[in-house]
């Protein structure tokens, strides 16, 4: 079972309250989604959705790092802000927030009750933080608040400070973690009890809980928005992988999870949909710029034009995934609509190689000085991307850039990359929902291993990091795409795409990676 992970790059196998308006105010309207298409379908109130769910540990937010149970408990648990459909944050518990230099505002709801109709405060907040942070905390949510925070306080009841550590692209998308009750945990012992169950501000709560048996929700009383149209959502708790699907099969479920990456063989159940999203796990190659061919951009750009990514997807990844040759979501509101990206064209990487001064001697390119001759490292335990590096390996050939393939263990390729004894490292990164690739790309960013430096992409994240207002955000990230499409600085490849599968009586599913109930009050059973 994946972990989820919602740090900035890390490595992995397998993440209108006030009534003045200052410049730097983000508000959101409180409009509610548009009906008339739902009213159309004439949707039904009431009933049950029934959903398979492998065994976990824990329901407990404070030690949980199991995905779909982060998933499960969207349903009911609420963080400071949430992300839509383009990883933009959009208030939940917050109403909307200010920005200044490394401070950070957020003036919360204030009809806003817990599901046993206490009222929630800016004391949940810190608590919530607060116990995070706490030494025999395990979730990886401890992890943003020790490395982004610098302190945190709260201004009343209804507005919590928050001032960070350093400068962080697209801060507000790192307070997506769920608040926690204050009053539900009485000390340590609950904060550290792997049996307790978290009460919520969200459309749904937990009704009951048989461990090793199921988890039932039932709708909030106390919710503040709409009404969801279904009653109750039990989720059966089974062994494994498999038998969630015998389950489903056997329709015991209306509603599974994907695990297995070719789920197109699902598609000959009747009367069975299946929804696809983008996740953040993200395929590339990274060069080492030590190597003094690799350094230059006409090569890196010749390899996005020799690779095939149609037939990687295809053969490997069941075409599931979103090609992208920079390390942004194209599906995201932060990407420019200006990026086309390289497309598969052996002629124009052939010409591009030409023209620069890299000549083909017996099948390999030269300069006189460099050949394109490159050691690739590889994920040993990584079979998919084994399998990509084999396609590259045979599409590079064919523009004179030889392969070799190096499979290494994933701790053994971690140390040749960070101690920079590696030409080329074909990687699948998780990458953060803020979308903040500093740490990566700057010039003394802690994980440019590669050794890339471009003092316009330093500027321009010095920029980012100030940004208050969503217009210059996504400007400025427009002109970090532009210079990463002409320079490449890596040779991006593709996001890797996750799925659920419902029966065609579950209407208005619409998962995203980070939500896969996502507008769940909308959901409904024909």
């Amino acid at each position: 079972m994946r972990k989820f992970i919602i740090l900035s790059f890390i490595l992995m196998f397998i993440f209108t309250g006030c009534k003045t308006t200052p410049q730097n105010m983000v508000n959101f309207p409180q409009t509610s989604e548009d009906k008339s298409d739902i009213e159309k379908e004439k949707p039904a109130e009431g009933g049950t959705l029934r959903i398979n769910i492998t065994s976990f540990d824990t329901l407990n937010p404070f030690l949980n790092d199991n995905e779909r149970v982060r998933q499960m408990l969207n349903l009911s648990l609420e963080g400071l802000v949430t992300l839509d459909k383009t990883l933009k944050p959009v208030p939940q518990l917050a109403e909307n927030w200010e920005i200044n230099g490394l401070n950070i505002k957020f003036y919360l709801k204030k009809n806003v009750k817990w599901q046993d109709g206490v009222s929630f405060t800016a004391n949940d907040v810190k608590f919530t933080f607060d116990s995070f942070k706490s030494n025999d905390v395990k979730s990886p949510y401890k992890d943003i608040l020790i490395n982004y925070l610098s302190s945190y306080k709260t201004n009343g009841d209804y507005e919590f400070e928050v001032i960070l550590n350093k400068p962080v692209a697209n801060p507000i998308a790192l307070f997506t973690f769920p608040i926690l009750a204050e009053h539900q945990y009485k000390g340590k012992e609950d904060i550290l009890n792997k049996d307790i169950v978290p009460i919520g501000t969200g459309p749904y709560k937990i009704s009951s809980y048989s461990v090793g048996r199921e988890v039932i929700f039932e709708r909030n009383p106390y919710y503040r928005g709409d009404k969801p149209y279904i009653d109750s959502i039990v989720f059966k708790i089974v062994p494994n992988e498999n038998a969630m699907i015998t389950s489903f099969q056997s329709k015991e479920a209306d509603f599974t999870f994907l695990n297995d990456i070719d789920w197109d063989k699902y598609k000959e159940l009747s009367n069975v949909n299946i929804y696809k999203y983008v996740m953040q796990d993200y395929v590339f190659m990274a060069p080492n710029y030590q190597n003094s061919a690799l350094k230059d951009s006409n090569v890196r750009k010749a390899m996005c034009y020799g690779i095939d990514v149609d037939k990687i997807l295809k053969e490997v990844y069941f075409s599931h995934g979103l090609k992208s040759c920079i390390p942004v979501r194209p599906d995201s509101w932060l990407y420019s609509n200006k990026i086309v990206s390289h497309s598969y064209d052996i002629k124009e990487a052939n010409k591009i190689l030409e023209e620069s001064g890299w000549n083909l001697v017996k099948g390999i390119r030269s300069n006189g000085t460099y050949q394109l001759k490159f050691d690739l490292l590889v994920n040993a335990n990584n079979p998919y991307l084994i399998k990509v590096a084999q396609i590259i390996k045979n599409n590079l050939k064919d523009v004179g850039i030889e392969i070799n393939i190096v499979p290494k263990d994933w701790d053994n390729l971690l140390s040749s990359v960070y101690s920079g004894k590696f030409d080329l490292a074909l990687m699948e990164w998780n990458l953060s929902y803020n979308q903040d690739m500093s740490t990566m790309f700057m010039t003394k960013g802690k994980d440019n291993f590669m050794g890339y430096s471009n003092s316009k992409v330093d500027e321009i994240y010095s920029r980012i990091f100030y940004d208050s207002e969503e217009n210059s955000l996504k400007t400025d990230y427009q002109a970090l795409e532009e210079v990463f499409l002409e320079e490449q600085p890596i040779i991006g490849l593709f996001y890797i795409e996750g799925a659920v599968m419902a029966y065609d009586n579950v209407k208005v599913v619409g998962p995203t990676g980070f939500d896969v109930f996502y507008n769940i009050e909308k959901w409904y059973i024909k």
